[in-house]
C-alpha cells in the first residue's frame, strides 16, 4: 500500500483529485437515481473524469515513468480514502444515501480498469468497510461484491487476488459456521468463481486438520443404586393401587429408539442408548483428526466404536421397518426434508452443528438422514485409511516429487486392518443403499468421493498446473498440414469400390466394346433367389469357423449379402420384411407371402391366452439356487405368453455364455448411459462388476403382449422395490429347508466353505420371505414342475390341485404372503413354508416336524 503524501506541492494535487471525485459522485446521482446497488455505473458514465484526471499530473517533474505512476496512485489513493472516510462516517449502511458508497466503488473500478489508480484500491477499501460493519452490514457489502465479481476480476487480478483472499478469509473467521452457514457458502462460492481451478491459494498442502473442531457431549453418570437426583418413596398401598394404575396409563409414550436384544447372542447385542451415547459421539474425535488413528490403541477404539454404532443403526433400521411407527418416522423425515413454504428454513438461522444433548440422542438415532450423514463421515475416513495400504501406495510410487506432507510414508496399514477397512466399507455401502431412495443417495455420495480422490492425487503431486497452454502458431500449422496430408494424399484405387472394370472400352473395335457395355449383367439387378444360396453358404462357413477372427470375417461377408438382399426385397417383397425378426435369419424374404401369413396364423392359434394381469413377475429364489429351470418350465406350460428379461452387466462373457441370451455384455460407458437415463429398475455392484435390469426391455415385452419374467435375488429384488418398480414379487424355495445344501451342490460348487456360506445365506432368504407385505406370493415346492404350476396358477389367478411330492413331502402349497389362508386350510392341505418359530436369521434351525 503506498505511503501517505505529505509534501506541499502535492497537497494541491490531492485537493484537485478530491474535487474531481466529488464531481463524479454528483454526476453519478444524476445518471443513477436509484438507491439500490444495481445498475452498475460503467466507463461511459465517467468520460469527463477519465479525461480530466491525467491533466492534474501533466506538469509532474518525474524522472522515471514507474515512479510517476506510483506517485499518481498515492495521490489518488489519499483523496479516495479521505472521501471514503467521510461517506462512511456520515451515512448508515441501511440508509438510502449509502448508494453514494456503491457509486464511489464503481468510480474506483473504472479508474482501476484504466490504470488511473492502484488496481487493488477498491479491494482495500471494501476490506476496511467489511471490518467496520456488523454481519448484517457485511451481507449488504457482499451483495455488491457478488454483483461486480466479473468486473473486478476481469483486469489486474494478479494485483488483487491476495487482497480478495485475505478479505474472504477474514470474513469467514468472523462468521459462525452454525449460525451463518448460508453466508459462508456465498463467500466460498465467490472465492471459487474468482480464482482459477488450478489456483493453489486454497489448497491445504500441509495436510493440516481442523483440530479446534471439538464435539463436546455429556458425561453419563454410572447407575449405582439410586441416582443422585432420585428420591426413595414408599410403595403405594392397596387403596392407592387404582390411582397408581391411572398414573401408569397416562405415562408418556416410548422413546424414539429402543433396542430389543433378548434373542441376540452376546457378541451381537447392541448397547442400550445410555451405553451407545458416549461411544457414538467419541467417533467425532477420529472423524475430525484421522491422524490419531496411526496410534494402535486409538485405532482399536475407533474399530470398536464404529462397529458398535453401525450395529445399532442396523438394529434401529430393522425395527423401524417391522413396526408401524416407521411409517410415521418416514413421514416426519419427509416433512423435515421437504418443508412447507411457511415452515421453510432460513439459511441464516439453520444450524448444521450436531446437537449432542442426551435428551435428543434417541430422536437423532431414529432419524434416517442423521444416520446417513454419520456414515458419510465414516466413508471419508475409510477412503483415507484405504490410501495407506501397500497397494494404494504402490500407485503413487512413480511420482517424481510427491508432497511428503500428505503421503504419510511412515505409516502403512497392515493386512488385517486393511481387510477390516474393506469389510466395513462394504457394510456401510450396503446400509446406505438399502434405505428409501438409498441407491440414488449412494450414487451422489460415491460420485463426490470419487472426484475427491482426484483432488487428493493432485495434492500429492504438489498441485501441478492443470491449465494447458495455448497452441502456438507453429503447432497449429503442423497439425493442419498433417490433417491435410491424411485427407488428400491418398492413393486412389484403379477401380473404385463397387464399380465394374471399364478398361475394355480402350479396345480398337468400338462396336464390340459397345456391345460388351450393353451386356445385361452390367446393368440389370441380380435375382433375389441368388442370395439365398450365398447366405446359406456363409452360414455353413460360419459353423466351420475355428477362430474368432474367422467368424468375424464370415459375418462381415454375410452382412454385406444380407443388406443387398434386403434392398432387392424392398422392390419385390416389401411386406415380407415384417416377418424378419433377426438379421441373421432372413429366410422370410425368399418365401411366398401367403405361406408366411398362414404359418403366423397357425402360430397365433397355438399361442395360449394371456392372463388378465400382465404386469412383470419378479422371481426370487434362495442364494445358490438357479431359477432358469423354473422359468423354462413356466414358458413351456404357456406357449408364447412369458419371456425372460435379459439383464445387463459390465463383466466379460464366460465360456458358453451368449450375448443377448444370458446377459447383455456392455462396457462401463454404455452401462452408465443407461443408468443416467434412469432406465434401470435395479442395479448392484458385485466383484467389481455392475449388474442391472433395463425396465425398457420389460416394457417392450409388455407391448408385444407378453408377460416379462425377471429373475433376481433377494437383495436386488429389494432394490427394485425400493425404487418403486411395480411388479408381482414371488419367492420360490424348496419345501424342505434341509435340501438346500444338496441343491446347491448340484449346481457345481464343491468348495465346502462356500457351500456353507451359501446355505446360511439361503436360510436367511427363506426367513426374509416371511416378512409381511414384501412378497406377493411365497411358493414352497418339492419339484420344479410343481413350482411352475403353482406359479402359473398365481399369475392367472386360478387354483391348482396339489400333487404328490417327489422328495418325501406329501403336498405342494403356495401361500400368499401376509394372508391368513393357511389358518383356514386343513392340516393336510396347508403347505409348510418355513418354521414360524422366531429365531436368529443368521443361524440354521431344525425344521418342524411337519417337514421331516
Amino acid at each position: 500500500m503506498p505511503s501517505a503524501i505529505d509534501s506541499e506541492p502535492r497537497v494541491a494535487q490531492v485537493s484537485s483529485v478530491a474535487t474531481l471525485l466529488n464531481e463524479a459522485l454528483a454526476h453519478a446521482r444524476l445518471v443513477k437515481p436509484s438507491t439500490s446497488i444495481e445498475p452498475a455505473l460503467t466507463e461511459s458514465n465517467f468520460e469527463g473524469l477519465l479525461a480530466a484526471l491525467p491533466q492534474i499530473f501533466a506538469d509532474s517533474d518525474s524522472v522515471a515513468s514507474s515512479s510517476d505512476k506510483a506517485r499518481q496512485f498515492a495521490i489518488v489513493e489519499t483523496a479516495a480514502r479521505n472521501l471514503f472516510s467521510s461517506l462512511v462516517a456520515n451515512t448508515q449502511i441501511d440508509a438510502p444515501e449509502f448508494v453514494q458508497v456503491w457509486n464511489f466503488f464503481d468510480i474506483l473500478c473504472v479508474l482501476s480498469d484504466n490504470e488511473q489508480c492502484d488496481p487493488a484500491l477498491l479491494c482495500w477499501l471494501v476490506e476496511e468497510l467489511l471490518d467496520a460493519q456488523t454481519i448484517d452490514g457485511c451481507r449488504r457489502i457482499f451483495d455488491y461484491l457478488e454483483s461486480r465479481r466479473e468486473r473486478i476480476i476481469a483486469k489486474n487480478l494478479k494485483q488483487k487476488h491476495l487482497v480478495i483472499l485475505r478479505t474472504c478469509n477474514e470474513l469467514l473467521r468472523r462468521l459462525s459456521r452454525a449460525e451463518d452457514a448460508a453466508f459462508c457458502g456465498r463467500v466460498f462460492i465467490f472465492m471459487f468463481q474468482s480464482f482459477s481451478l488450478g489456483d493453489r491459494s486454497s489448497v491445504n498442502l500441509r495436510g493440516e486438520y481442523h483440530v479446534d473442531n471439538v464435539t463436546a457431549y455429556e458425561a453419563i453418570p454410572e447407575k449405582n443404586g439410586l441416582a443422585n437426583d432420585e428420591m426413595e418413596v414408599d410403595e403405594p398401598s392397596s387403596d392407592n393401587q387404582t390411582e397408581k394404575e391411572d398414573r401408569e396409563s397416562v405415562k408418556p409414550g416410548p422413546k424414539a429408539v429402543s433396542f430389543d436384544a433378548k434373542n441376540k447372542p452376546a457378541s451381537e447385542k447392541p448397547l442400550d442408548t445410555d451405553g451407545l451415547y458416549p461411544v457414538f459421539w467419541s467417533l467425532q474425535h477420529h472423524f475430525s483428526q484421522p491422524l490419531t488413528l496411526f496410534d494402535t490403541a486409538e485405532f482399536a477404539k475407533f474399530q470398536a466404536a464404529l462397529g458398535t454404532t453401525l450395529t445399532a443403526f442396523e438394529t434401529v433400521d430393522k425395527m423401524q421397518r417391522s413396526t408401524k411407527s416407521s411409517d410415521e418416522t418416514r413421514t416426519m423425515a419427509q416433512k423435515r426434508k421437504h418443508p412447507e413454504s411457511a415452515e421453510e428454513r432460513d439459511g441464516s438461522t439453520y444450524n448444521p452443528k450436531y446437537l449432542t444433548s442426551r435428551d435428543l440422542f434417541d430422536l437423532e438415532i431414529g432419524d434416517l438422514y442423521f444416520r446417513r450423514h454419520i456414515l458419510i463421515q465414516a466413508l471419508i475416513v475409510m477412503e483415507f485409511l484405504a490410501s495407506l495400504t501397500p497397494q494404494a501406495k504402490a500407485k503413487i510410487s512413480g511420482i517424481k516429487a510427491p508432497n511428503k506432507s500428505v503421503v504419510y510414508a511412515d505409516h502403512t496399514l497392515g493386512e488385517e486392518d486393511a481387510k477390516w477397512v474393506r469389510a466395513m466399507k462394504e457394510r456401510i455401502t450396503s446400509y446406505l443403499q438399502a434405505g428409501p431412495d438409498g441407491y440414488f443417495f449412494f450414487r451422489v455420495v460415491e460420485s463426490v468421493l470419487s472426484r475427491d480422490k482426484g483432488w487428493v492425487r493432485w495434492k500429492i503431486e504438489s498441485c501441478p498446473p492443470i491449465e494447458r497452454p495455448a497452441v502456438t502458431p507453429t503447432e497449429f500449422r503442423e497439425a493442419m498440414d498433417g490433417a491435410r496430408r491424411l485427407a488428400t494424399n491418398k492413393r486412389l484405387r484403379p477401380t473404385p469400390m463397387g464399380a465394374l472394370d471399364l478398361n475394355f472400352l480402350q479396345e480398337e473395335d468400338g462396336e464390340a466394346a459397345l456391345e460388351r457395355l450393353k451386356d445385361a449383367a452390367r446393368w440389370k439387378l441380380p435375382d433375389l433367389d441368388k442370395f439365398r444360396d450365398k447366405i446359406a453358404s456363409d452360414d455353413l462357413d460360419l459353423s466351420f469357423a475355428s477362430s474368432e477372427k474367422e467368424k468375424a470375417d464370415v459375418l462381415e461377408l454375410k452382412a454385406s449379402k444380407t443388406w443387398r438382399a434386403f434392398r432387392l426385397a424392398r422392390r419385390e417383397k416389401l411386406a415380407n420384411l415384417d416377418h424378419v425378426e433377426e438379421w441373421q435369419k432372413v429366410d422370410a424374404i425368399f418365401e411366398d407371402l401367403q405361406s408366411l401369413e398362414g404359418r403366423d396364423a397357425n402360430e397365433d392359434e397355438e399361442k395360449d391366452p394371456l392372463p388378465e394381469d400382465s404386469q412383470p413377475v419378479i422371481i426370487v429364489v434362495p442364494q445358490g439356487l438357479d431359477s432358469a429351470a423354473l422359468t423354462s418350465h413356466l414358458m413351456e406350460l404357456k406357449r408364447g405368453v412369458f419371456e425372460r428379461v435379459v439383464q445387463h452387466t459390465t463383466r466379460s462373457a464366460l465360456e458358453g455364455e451368449v450375448h443377448g441370451k444370458d446377459f447383455h455384455f456392455v462396457d462401463m460407458k454404455a452401462f452408465n448411459q443407461i443408468l443416467d437415463g434412469d432406465y434401470f429398475l435395479e442395479t448392484i455392484s458385485r466383484d467389481g462388476h455392475e449388474y442391472g435390469t433395463n425396465r425398457k426391455l420389460a416394457d417392450a415385452l409388455m407391448e408385444a403382449s407378453k408377460v416379462p419374467i425377471i429373475e433376481l435375488d433377494r437383495e436386488r429384488a429389494s432394490n427394485a422395490k425400493d425404487m418403486g418398480y411395480r411388479a408381482r414379487y414371488v419367492f420360490v424355495a424348496p419345501s424342505n429347508v434341509e435340501d438346500l445344501e444338496s441343491l446347491i451342490k448340484t449346481g457345481g460348487i464343491d468348495d465346502d466353505t462356500r457351500i456353507q456360506g451359501l446355505v446360511k445365506a439361503a436360510q436367511t432368504d427363506v426367513e426374509h420371505s416371511k416378512t409381511e407385505g414384501f412378497y406377493d406370493m411365497v411358493i414352497s415346492h418339492a419339484s420344479t414342475e410343481d413350482a411352475a404350476k403353482e406359479l402359473e396358477a398365481f399369475i392367472y389367478g386360478t387354483t391348482v390341485e396339489a400333487s404328490d411330492g417327489a422328495n418325501g413331502v406329501d403336498e405342494i402349497g403356495a401361500v400368499p404372503n401376509g394372508t391368513e389362508e393357511d389358518a383356514t386350510m386343513g392340516e393336510s392341505e396347508a403347505a409348510p413354508v418355513a418354521d414360524e418359530t422366531p429365531h436368529d436369521s443368521g443361524e440354521a434351525q431344525e425344521p418342524p416336524a411337519s417337514q421331516a
